[in-house]
């Protein structure tokens, strides 16, 4: 008997775009891809529109475009090296192609200019430019070769605060009204100094990379969102107060009380890196959501979720996964969800 994974690969290996055909082979059965295959593969990829245009803007020393942390101005939604990077790591077949491979060494040559040299920055556990870059490195797959493990520790760090506190009032500070940063109080609420806690890019990192893994670890993570999704929200995101001390935002901080639903939908992104953490069996609303998108999987395959379009759609700094080049045909806009959702179940375990 067929079971749902393999009804919805099957879709996809008849439906979708090269990236989520060779990715649903390689990734999720497990087959070798033939040579000439994965050539073809490649250069129907390279030859997209939204790929032109990130090896367009590359310059001489890797870096993609004008920008780095997300769009700007001078940078487009695309051409910029953290949006560029994370989008060639999911779509192209082959990681060492010149562009991605480019793009990952001009971190090394680009470091003083981004990075800066702020003595304390070890501390942080969210300095922004060292946590972006890291995420990225590891979206690309390229843990083994560029050495991310500082921020790695800083991830699992992060988590662990939350099971070591009592509630993330406990390890804020109240500091003057300022209009950028407020709660509905009007009071501006930032972390302790060189405090920890959990952020999307945490996750990012952790479910994209390897090393790290362990049952105690894997325990510690479950422990973190179970406490965080029954918490009851304090009603405000505190900031971290990094470089020169103004307000910074916490890089998609993950708030005490938090959903894994918008009023949109799952948030299918967010369930894919939890289910890539091996946290499946052990965080019951994960679970609940997942088994939700299971149910929702029709006779062809196609998952019919109710989803957050807005988190799914495009690629940015702090959502997107979308892989097809448009969704003007409902069969490509399907094609993005399903396979989201297949792998959701394949690093599930549901079958």
């Amino acid at each position: 008997m067929t079971n749902i994974t393999d009804k919805m690969a099957g879709f996809l290996l008849e439906n979708a775009n090269p990236s989520i055909r060779y990715r649903v082979l390689t990734e999720v059965l497990r087959r070798d891809v033939p040579p000439a295959e994965r050539d073809k593969m490649q250069a129907e990829i390279l030859d997209e529109p939204i790929i032109r245009s990130i090896i367009a803007c590359q310059k001489e020393n890797g870096w993609l475009g004008n920008g780095f942390h997300g769009p700007s101005k001078t940078a487009g939604q695309y051409e910029n090296q953290e949006v560029g990077v994370k989008y060639l790591g999911e779509k192209l077949v082959y990681r060492d192609a010149p562009v991605l491979k480019n793009a990952i060494s001009a971190f090394k040559a680009a470091e003083n200019e981004y990075m800066g040299d702020n003595g304390d920055r070890d501390k942080y556990a969210a300095y922004g430019a060292d946590i972006v870059m890291a995420a990225c490195v590891a979206r690309a797959g390229y843990e083994d070769s560029f050495d991310i493990s500082r921020e790695i520790k800083k991830s699992l760090d992060s988590f662990r605060r939350v099971t070591e506190i009592g509630k993330v009032t406990d390890i804020v500070k109240i500091r003057k009204k300022r209009p950028e940063r407020v709660n509905p109080d009007g009071i501006a609420y930032v972390f302790n100094d060189y405090e920890k806690w959990p952020c999307r890019y945490h996750l990012d990192i952790l479910a994209h990379t390897q090393s790290w893994r362990s049952e105690e670890n894997i325990a510690m993570l479950a422990a973190a969102f179970n406490k965080l999704m029954g918490a009851s929200s304090p009603g405000y995101v505190p900031a971290y107060c990094v470089d020169v001390g103004h307000l910074v935002g916490c890089c998609g901080a993950f708030t005490e009380g938090m959903e894994l639903c918008t009023e949109a939908g799952v948030r299918l992104d967010l369930a894919e890196y939890m289910c890539r953490c091996g946290l499946y069996g052990l965080v019951p609303k994960l679970r609940q959501k997942v088994d939700i998108i299971r149910d929702s999987v029709d006779e062809r395959g196609v998952c019919h979720a109710s989803f957050d379009e807005a988190a799914l759609r495009g690629m940015g700094t702090y959502s997107g996964g979308q892989l097809e080049v448009d969704w003007k045909k409902a069969s490509r806009r399907a094609s993005d969800v399903t396979f989201r959702a297949l792998l959701i179940l394949h690093y599930g375990g549901v079958k």
